[in-house]
């Protein structure tokens, strides 16, 4: 019983696991943990200015997927797996955890003031992470700890705009294909309180993170166009730029024992993102593979945010 709860405190000190002061292994422990829970997660676009080729610049947020829809946003159940070794008071833990794939956004039907009539399907959302930290418990309360992480967010929608004829404009069946990557640095500090039959913790992380945000909106153009009678041809705007985000984290874990060597841990964690675009960025344009255009997109940033609940079962060998 000492042994998982002294696993126990450090675990939970990084919400991931550590080090107990008795080792079934000689010098060295064994921790695998499972766990499930609630994620809400938000991607939202702030204003930046796109600049298209022979047209007035605009300002106004990213467009993640039409019409005119700037953030995204998850909520339902959450997975993970996680290990850690432990030898002594150093410490090493990896984890994976994602959502399933949620609808951000039903499908919708508009008549626009053109007369044409545009279907937007459903926006299709997964967000996933992992990180690899080494760490040390300098005291059974307090740890310290630094790694590496990194975080995924893809989604995608079908789109198409039916216009009346005769009309010289592209009649448009499209998919948006988009994913936000982010990974880098973190490092971290916790204290555990040891209440009763089990361990409190709280924590608090900061990851310097490089980031990456592409986008491609693939449409094709079909007869009776006039851009176009020959036959289908293939359209696609494409954007490709990166950035940096400044992220913190807070979080708070409740973990007791169950028996000898199973425990149950509940925790609640926060994650906020700032990324900064690194300057200024081109998006371009292509016709049947060919490039017709583009223009230029000036500065901006997106603001990522994540809460979880999970309960964890870990098991110590």
């Amino acid at each position: 019983m000492k042994a998982l709860i002294c696993s126990m405190v450090a675990m939970s000190s990084i919400s991931l696991t550590a080090a107990a002061e008795d080792f079934s292994w000689g010098n060295v422990t064994f921790q695998p943990r499972v766990y499930a829970g609630y994620a809400n997660y938000m991607l939202e676009s702030g204003d930046m200015t796109l600049i298209r080729d022979g047209s007035t610049p605009e300002t106004k947020p990213l467009e993640f997927a039409l019409p005119d829809r700037s953030k995204i946003k998850i909520t339902g159940p959450l997975g993970g797996l996680g290990a850690t070794v432990a030898v002594k008071r150093f410490f090493g833990d990896i984890y994976y955890q994602s959502t399933l794939n949620e609808t951000a956004y039903s499908d919708e039907q508009v008549t626009r003031s053109d007369n044409s009539k545009a279907y937007y399907g459903s926006v299709d959302a997964q967000h996933s992470d992992w990180a690899l930290s080494l760490g040390y418990r300098f005291t059974d309360q307090w740890s310290v700890f630094a790694g590496y992480k990194s975080g995924n967010t893809d989604w995608d929608q079908l789109v198409r705009i039916d216009r009346p004829d005769p009309d010289s404009r592209t009649i448009q069946n499209g998919s948006f294909a988009v994913k936000f990557d982010q990974d880098g640095p973190f490092v971290g500090t916790s204290y555990s309180f040891l209440i009763g039959p089990g361990v409190l913790t709280l924590k608090a992380a900061y990851a310097y993170l490089n980031g990456t945000y592409t986008s491609d909106f693939n449409s094709v153009c079909l007869p009776p166009n006039t851009n176009c009678t020959d036959g289908p041809v293939s359209i696609l705007q494409q954007f490709n730029w990166g950035g940096n985000s400044n992220a913190f984290s807070i979080g708070a874990s409740w973990t007791q024992a169950m028996t000898d060597n199973l425990g149950l841990s509940i925790g609640a964690n926060y994650h906020q993102y700032k990324f900064d675009t690194d300057g200024t960025k081109s998006f371009t344009n292509y016709v049947g593979g060919q490039k017709v255009g583009g223009g230029l997109l000036e500065g901006g940033n997106l603001t990522e945010e994540l809460f979880t609940l999970t309960a964890s079962l870990l098991y110590t060998f």
